[in-house]
This record gives C-alpha cells, sequence and structure tokens, in this order.
C-alpha cells in the first residue's frame, strides 16, 4: 500500500535550476539536473500503485515522489548513464521480473557498465553528500575507488561530451618534494587506463543468500543502496537492492596487512564470491535490525493524524501496477 522505502535522509530537492560542476565530466558552471541515485526506472517497477510515494523505512515521515535525487549530472552525463539503465531494465530486469523472481535470468554483455553507473551514484552521494566516513582513515581509500569508477566510465563513453582534463606531466610544480610526488603519482594515475584491477561486480538474489520466503516478501517493496566496508578493511562494498535482487561491486584491498585471529576470519578474509555473499547478508541482518528498531515509530506515525485512514482512502480507487 505504501509504495517502495527508502533508507536515507534527505529532503526532496527544488526543481529549481542548478549551476554547478558535472560529479562525472568534471564540466563546470553548467545546469545539473536532478540525478536519480538509483534509477527511475527501478522505481516504476517497485511501486505498487501509479500514484505510490516513497518513503523512508527509518522514519514514515519522509516523503519521496518517485525516489531520492540530487543535483549532480549534466544533461549529457544523465544520458550517457540512461542508455544503460533502459537496456538493463529491457534486457535483464523486465525478464526477471516476468520469471517472477524466482531465478536469475541470464546476464547480458555489458551489464557490468550499468551497475557501475549506479555504484558510483551511491559512492559518490555517500562522500560528497552525506560526507560519510569522514572521521575514519577508510575514507581515502573510498576517494580511491570512487576516482577509479569515474575514470572508468568516462573512459567507456562514445559521445562527444570534453572530459575536463587530469593534470599532465608539464604541470607537476609542487612547492615541496613530498607535494611533486603526490602531483607525480596522480600524473602516472591519469595517464594510464582504468583495468578495474581488483574490482568486479555481482548480482545475486535474496534466496542465494540464504533469506527465507518471507523475508524476501518483506523487503520486495525496499529500495536502498550504500557503502560499507569488512572489519579486516580488505572489503569494500557498495551494493543496492530492490525486488529480491542484491547487486554489488566490490574493491578487494590488497594493500591491507591482515593477521587474522582464527580460521573464520581468514576465510572470511579471502577474495572470493563465497566471503562476498557472506558479507552482504552479514549487512542486510543489520538492515532487518533496522526495520524492526523503527517499526514501532513507524507504526505511531501512521496511527496519528489519520494517516492511515488517508492513506487507505488515497489508493482505493487508484490503479494497481502489473
Amino acid at each position: 500500500m505504501f509504495g517502495s522505502l527508502m533508507p536515507k535522509e534527505g529532503v526532496e530537492m527544488s526543481k529549481k535550476c542548478t549551476v554547478g560542476k558535472c560529479a562525472l565530466c568534471g564540466r563546470e558552471s553548467i545546469e545539473l539536473m536532478q540525478s536519480h541515485i538509483i534509477p527511475k526506472l527501478v522505481y516504476t517497477r517497485v511501486k505498487t500503485y501509479q500514484n505510490s510515494r516513497f518513503r523512508n523505512f527509518l522514519d514514515f515521515n519522509q516523503l519521496y515522489q518517485d525516489g531520492e535525487k540530487k543535483p549532480m549530472l549534466c544533461h549529457e552525463c544523465e544520458e550517457f548513464f540512461s542508455k544503460y539503465e533502459v537496456e538493463f531494465t529491457n534486457k535483464f530486469l523486465d525478464k526477471y521480473l516476468s520469471n517472477n523472481k524466482q531465478t536469475l535470468v541470464p546476464q547480458y554483455n555489458g551489464i557490468k557498465n550499468y551497475i557501475l553507473t549506479v555504484s558510483w551514484r551511491i559512492l559518490y552521494d555517500d562522500l560528497f553528500v552525506y560526507n560519510s566516513f569522514s572521521d575514519t582513515h577508510l575514507r581515502s581509500t573510498y576517494e580511491f575507488l570512487e576516482k577509479r569508477l569515474r575514470k572508468y566510465l568516462n573512459q567507456i563513453r562514445t559521445d562527444n561530451v570534453e572530459v575536463c582534463a587530469a593534470d599532465t606531466f608539464e604541470e607537476i610544480k609542487g612547492e615541496s618534494f613530498g607535494e611533486m610526488i603526490a602531483l607525480y603519482e596522480e600524473a602516472v594515475f591519469n595517464s594510464l587506463l582504468e583495468s578495474l584491477k581488483n574490482i568486479e561486480s555481482y548480482i545475486f538474489t535474496l534466496k542465494e543468500l540464504g533469506y527465507s520466503d518471507k523475508v524476501i516478501t518483506l523487503l520486495d517493496s525496499f529500495i536502498l543502496g550504500y557503502s560499507y566496508n569488512s572489519g579486516d578493511n580488505r572489503k569494500f562494498v557498495i551494493f543496492s537492492m530492490y525486488k529480491g535482487l542484491v547487486i554489488s561491486t566490490i574493491y578487494w584491498n590488497d594493500r591491507t596487512i591482515f593477521f587474522p585471529g582464527d580460521l573464520k576470519q581468514f576465510l572470511l578474509s579471502l577474495n572470493c564470491k563465497k566471503t562476498l555473499k557472506l558479507s552482504l547478508k552479514q549487512e542486510i541482518d543489520c538492515v532487518l535490525s533496522q526495520i524492526k528498531e523503527a517499526y514501532p515509530k513507524n507504526q505511531e506515525i501512521l496511527n496519528s493524524n489519520n494517516t492511515r485512514e488517508k492513506l487507505e482512502n488515497r489508493y482505493k480507487n487508484a490503479k494497481k501496477q502489473k
């Protein structure tokens, strides 16, 4: 009845034109669109009714008309991402949904690019809008990952947008030796193609992760996405979840020296698909705990000021989505 639920706090952004720097191509003084963090095509397929609205599952008082969006991308970068969203919807998501969400359908060539467009947006939003990880030593790793994903996405574009030029070796003019070394390393990074080494993308179902039909039904109308890391600082994960799908990008951080205390810790630290699945399940278990904790407060909200009755009337004669 209540449409989809979202985990992030925020206020629906104004439709007023915003001029600034595009987060992807880096062009400045350009009009920024209201960019969805998770594509709008996903929200339209999660809606129960045509006029459904979305609520933050941590606080039902927070409403969203059609999903969380921010002034992030220029028009050209929005169009660049749009082709991957349409392809994903036509070649994977709609086929999966028509299959009653029981099993994954075959993945098409190029699905990784869709996953990375969403993962990058989630990570950028976490870092530079919500300012996540600002009080930890992990932020530099997340910033490095964001830069790598952004570089790759600009690398595969085929439009005529001229991406903001990176520093070259000729421009290295640091005031100190340490600063010059840092600028040199940056120039080397900018001069090489992004190979996505140690960065992988996966799609799982909640069923694959070991959840019961009851939990899968509960989470069916939830849309969420954020970044997290493992306790050993070796797995940096960006994931989104909707309609029984768990879509993730993981950076295996081999730079970290980790001394496991026991065999279980050692197995969890390995770079393999199984450890990612275990990590995602632990994270989703935390989400379920948050849902349980927020339940009494949300029921209070629904029972106050005739809210429940208003919602029932709102959807009484509404057209139900397929």
